[in-house]
């Protein structure tokens, strides 16, 4: 059983961290940042739209830098 949870927690790892930590950690604080909001009356629903539409280019572009 340890090494079966070894390898969920790898695989978990190298697809959530291991692709762009930056953008791991940006729509981790997005979603903290959408639910903080959703406990007032302000609307929340454009914070993870926004995030992805600045987070995907910055990745995409530090991407095509690493291979060029």
């Amino acid at each position: 059983m340890s090494r079966r949870l070894r390898a969920v927690a790898a695989f978990v790892y190298d697809l959530v961290i291991g692709d762009d930590w930056r953008v791991a950690l940006g729509l981790a604080v997005a979603v903290a940042v959408t639910v903080a909001l959703s406990r007032t009356t302000f609307p929340s629903w454009w914070v993870l739209p926004t995030a992805i539409l600045g987070l995907l280019p910055s990745s995409v572009r530090r991407t095509a830098r690493r291979r060029a």
